[in-house]
C-alpha cells in the first residue's frame, strides 16, 4: 500500500516536471505563424483598453498605439471607476472614452464587458485587448488584426514584461520568470500543436469568440479563465512571436510582491477549478490537444513547482527507511536536475540579457522567498482584484 502510494504522488509531480521541459525543449523548434497583414488592411478592429486610474501611463501606451491605426481601426478606453484625469487624456488625444462606476462590481473583467456592450450596436471585425501600461511595439496592431482573420482563432502576441531601469534583482529574476512562462513554454506548446494560454495583453479576438464568454466577474486573473473557456469551446488561441506588447514591472517592491501574490493565486485558483475537468473532457472526446492544454494549465508556477519536487523527494528519503524507494529516488532527482538544466539552458540561450552570470545565484532565493505567497493562499486566498501600483 505504501508503495502504491509513493508511485501516486510520483505521478502527481512527474507530469508537470515533464510538462515543463518538454515545453522548454520544444521552444526551440518555434516559427512564429505567416500573416499576410495586406489581405485584411480594411477590415476593421477596435483596440479596448481598460483603466483605472491610469494617468501617468495611459498616454505613453496610446502614443504608442495611435501611429498605426489604419483607417478602419478605433481605439476604446474603458476609464473604469476613474477618480484622475485619465478619460481626459483620451479624449484629449483623440480616441474614444467609455467611463463607468460601479460601487461593488470592479475589475478589469467587468470593465470589458462593460467596453463590449458599447461596441454592440456596431461590431468591428477584431478586438484587441491591451493593458493601459503596456508599449505596443510598431507594426503590432497590424498584425494581431490580421493573424486574427487568417487563422479564424484567437491571437495572443508576445507580451512580456520587463524590469525598470535601476530595478533590484528580485524585480529581474521576476523579469526572468514571466520570460519563461510567457515566451519559452508558450513557444514550446505551440510546436506540441496545442492551444495556448492567453497572457493578458496583446490579444486579438473575432467579434463572435470574444461575446460567445462572459466576462464581466471578478476573477483576478481573467484572461487565463477565457483563454481556458475558449480552448474548451474549441476556439483555442494561437501564439504569435512576431507580434510585440511590453510593460514595466512595478517600481517598488511591495508593488512587485503584491502583483505576484495575485499572478501565482489567480493561477493556483485556476488550477483548483479548471485542471482536472479539462484533462477529463480532453479524455471523454479524445482531445490531445485539449488534453495539452490542461497539462500545462496543471503545471503550477516554477518556484512552487521545486518547492514540491524537493518536498517530493525528501519525503521518498525518508520512506525510504520502511521501503526500497530507491528508483522513484533516483527518478524525482533526475526530473530536477532536467528541470534546473532547462532553466539554464533557457537563460544560456535567450535571456543573458536579463540576469548577468553572478546573479544567477539569486534564483533559489527567489523560490525561498516566495514561500510566503504559497502560505498565503493556503490561509487566505487573494480573491479580489487589485491595481498593481504605477508609482
Amino acid at each position: 500500500m505504501l508503495t502504491l502510494i509513493c508511485w501516486l504522488i510520483f505521478i502527481v509531480v512527474a507530469i508537470p516536471l515533464g510538462i515543463f521541459v518538454i515545453e522548454c525543449i520544444c521552444s526551440v523548434f518555434y516559427k512564429a505563424p505567416i500573416v499576410h497583414e495586406e489581405q485584411f488592411h480594411t477590415n476593421s478592429s477596435v483596440i479596448l483598453i481598460p483603466a483605472h486610474n491610469e494617468e501617468q501611463v495611459i498616454r505613453n501606451t496610446l502614443n504608442t498605439i495611435i501611429p498605426q491605426l489604419a483607417d478602419s481601426d478605433r481605439v476604446l478606453v474603458i476609464a473604469d471607476n476613474c477618480s484622475d484625469s485619465t478619460a481626459d487624456i483620451v479624449r484629449e488625444l483623440g480616441c474614444d472614452v467609455t467611463e463607468r462606476f460601479h460601487e461593488t462590481d470592479r475589475g478589469k473583467g467587468f470593465a470589458l464587458s462593460h467596453g463590449l456592450e458599447v461596441l454592440t450596436p456596431n461590431p468591428p471585425d477584431v478586438v484587441i485587448i491591451v493593458d493601459a501600461d503596456c508599449q505596443v511595439q510598431p507594426g503590432a496592431i497590424a498584425r494581431i488584426k490580421a493573424a486574427t482573420l487568417q487563422f479564424q482563432k484567437p491571437v495572443q502576441a508576445r507580451y512580456l514584461l520587463q524590469s525598470p531601469e535601476g530595478a533590484g534583482i528580485k524585480t529581474k529574476v521576476s523579469e526572468f520568470a514571466v520570460f519563461i512562462k510567457n515566451k519559452i513554454r508558450t513557444k514550446g506548446l505551440s510546436v506540441l500543436g496545442a492551444p495556448i494560454p492567453l497572457l493578458g495583453s496583446g490579444m486579438g479576438f473575432l467579434w463572435r469568440d470574444v461575446t460567445s464568454v462572459s466576462l464581466a466577474s471578478g476573477e483576478i486573473v481573467e484572461d487565463m479563465k477565457l483563454g481556458i473557456e475558449l480552448a474548451d469551446q474549441g476556439q483555442g488561441s494561437l501564439y504569435d512571436d512576431g507580434a510585440v506588447v511590453l510593460s514595466e514591472l512595478p517600481v517598488t517592491e511591495a508593488a512587485l510582491a503584491k502583483q505576484r501574490e495575485r499572478w501565482e493565486h489567480g493561477h493556483m485558483g485556476m488550477i483548483q477549478k479548471f485542471a482536472l475537468p479539462l484533462i477529463k473532457n480532453s479524455l471523454a472526446r479524445t482531445n490531445p490537444k485539449l488534453l495539452l492544454f490542461g497539462l500545462d494549465l496543471a503545471v503550477p508556477p516554477l518556484s512552487l513547482l521545486l518547492m514540491f519536487a524537493v518536498g517530493v523527494f525528501l519525503f521518498f528519503a525518508f520512506m525510504q527507511i520502511f521501503i526500497d524507494l530507491h528508483g522513484l529516488l533516483s527518478a524525482v532527482a533526475w526530473l530536477v536536475f532536467a528541470v534546473i538544466s532547462s532553466v539554464f539552458i533557457v537563460w544560456l540561450l535567450a535571456a543573458q540579457h536579463i540576469l548577468k552570470p553572478s546573479e544567477l545565484i539569486h534564483i533559489p532565493l527567489y523560490v525561498l522567498s516566495k514561500l510566503g505567497v504559497y502560505k498565503g493562499f493556503v490561509e487566505k486566498k487573494q480573491t479580489t482584484w487589485n491595481r498593481t501600483d504605477r508609482h
